[in-house]
């Protein structure tokens, strides 16, 4: 049709009438979908199951963290807590899936009043709807017997990428958690132990960038001050018995700014390197080129050399510095822990919330203290990390909800994931596991009016 001829009857019509006409076109002839996402807020979420493979004793064909300077893997594939019949990675894909069956509800074409059902059961008045689009971090795990008649079981679970025996490189679980875009990340474990002073369920946090760096320059000058010192490092993880929590932090900083391990008078342990796990990735941070021919130098000055030396340089470390990971890691011990920390701690409550509805609680569970160390998800991720440790097998309880209660579990992460995207109000629970329902500010997260952070995770 002649634009000449539309506008010209355009003009002719009253206000009114033009107003119908383009509300009856978009109705007719824009399709639906496109009307929904217009009207309502649309978020990427993936769920994140523990594990999947299985322990081999042939590392340099089953392993994982697979490193360009060797070419072997550098750490075996970490099978998850066994207890028993009970295996982490078969019951944390369980959860995952009925995670993932519930944010249906809240998918482009899914049925919101029946999600809004559930979240009545948590709070009173009127539920947002927004759009949520879910991923599973991987599929079904592999069992023992099935393992042994498979040529590369861990395949499908390994961490980070891999190489397929022809020379190209297969994307592990982060980079294609990266390549989604998500704005959340919940990755979803238990363990077989924990401290006694871990009763709760707990987070698992990657520490802020300025604490790490108050670490390397304290061990450039020498000065290996005790973490309590820190104040919060009570908190930090030890991987092995007998390592002291100082021991713990300056390990951690050593293995996140060098790759190397440390000897036990505290100095670089060139034997013992564990790799540039953010090039073990494919992301927008991963050195470009063959970077690897530099690093094999180890070369004094360069982001390559020991503690002693190194220079911090390249885009993964300008990303380290940002404020946008501040926002998600905090920025020092007053802001410790930041979106990561408060998603974690928010679904945690909301699974309490939900157990206790049926009937399930103890006065002990609440969100304990976060396991702090330098986590693969939560570092190598630009979305919020919400990443929780649901119990232990060594504990009755917790292996009871482990066990049994996978449909509770789940409906208090899916109530608590659509609680950091849009809040609930005067959320219905105890005084002392009660989430406080505010939703994230993502706002804070806006490069411009077109990008986000999570956006520009593979850009």
């Amino acid at each position: 049709m002649n634009p000449f001829f539309i506008i010209y009857h355009l003009r002719k019509m009253n206000t009114k009438k033009i107003i119908a006409l383009i509300t009856i076109f978009i109705i007719t002839v824009l399709p639906l979908s496109q009307v929904q996402r217009d009207c309502f807020s649309a978020y990427r979420v993936v769920i994140d199951p523990g594990h999947g493979g299985v322990f081999s004793k042939d590392k340099k064909k089953h392993g994982d963290r697979y490193d360009r300077l060797s070419g072997n893997y550098l750490s075996y594939f970490a099978e998850g807590a066994n207890y028993r019949r009970l295996y982490e990675r078969e019951l944390t894909y369980s959860i995952a899936k009925r995670v993932e069956k519930l944010l249906s509800y809240c998918s482009e074409n899914g049925d919101f009043s029946k999600f809004k059902k559930i979240l009545d059961k948590y709070s009173s008045g009127e539920h947002k709807k927004i759009i949520i689009e879910t991923k599973l971090s991987r599929g079904p795990s592999v069992g023992f017997k099935e393992a042994k008649s498979m040529n590369d079981p861990n395949a499908p679970f390994r961490l980070y990428d891999y190489p397929d025996g022809k020379g190209a490189m297969i994307k592990g679980r982060i980079s294609k958690i990266n390549e989604f875009k998500p704005h959340i990340v919940v990755s979803i474990h238990n363990a077989e132990t924990a401290p006694p002073d871990y009763k709760g369920m707990n987070a698992v946090i990657a520490p802020p960038y300025k604490i790490m760096e108050d670490g390397l320059n304290n061990m450039k000058k020498g000065k290996f001050i005790s973490p309590v010192s820190y104040g919060r490092l009570e908190c930090w993880f030890q991987g092995r018995k007998g390592v002291s929590k100082k021991r713990a932090f300056y390990e951690d900083v050593a293995l996140y700014f060098t790759g190397f391990g440390l000897k036990k008078n505290y100095s670089s342990d060139s034997g013992n390197f564990k790799g540039y796990r953010y090039n073990m990735v494919s992301w927008k941070y991963a050195d470009k080129g063959k970077w690897y021919e530099k690093a094999m130098e180890h070369k004094s000055g360069s982001q390559y050399a020991d503690y002693k030396t190194c220079k911090i340089s390249g885009k993964y470390w300008e990303r380290e510095r940002s404020k946008y990971e501040e926002f998600r890691r905090g920025s020092s011990f007053q802001n410790f822990g930041g979106d990561n920390l408060y998603a974690s701690n928010e679904i945690i409550k909301y699974i309490l919330t939900s157990l206790a509805k049926k009937g399930y609680k103890k006065s002990d569970k609440v969100a304990g203290k976060p396991f702090v160390s330098v986590w693969s998800v939560p570092l190598l991720v630009n979305a919020i990390s919400a990443y929780i440790e649901i119990g232990y097998f060594n504990r009755k309880w917790d292996k009871q909800v482990l066990a049994k209660k996978h449909d509770e579990v789940a409906e208090g992460i899916a109530v608590g994931i659509y609680s950091l995207l849009a809040g609930l109000k005067d959320v219905k629970s105890s005084k002392i596991i009660r989430p406080s329902g505010k939703a994230i500010d993502f706002e804070k997260y806006k490069i411009d009016n077109e990008k986000t952070y999570f956006d520009m995770v593979v850009e």
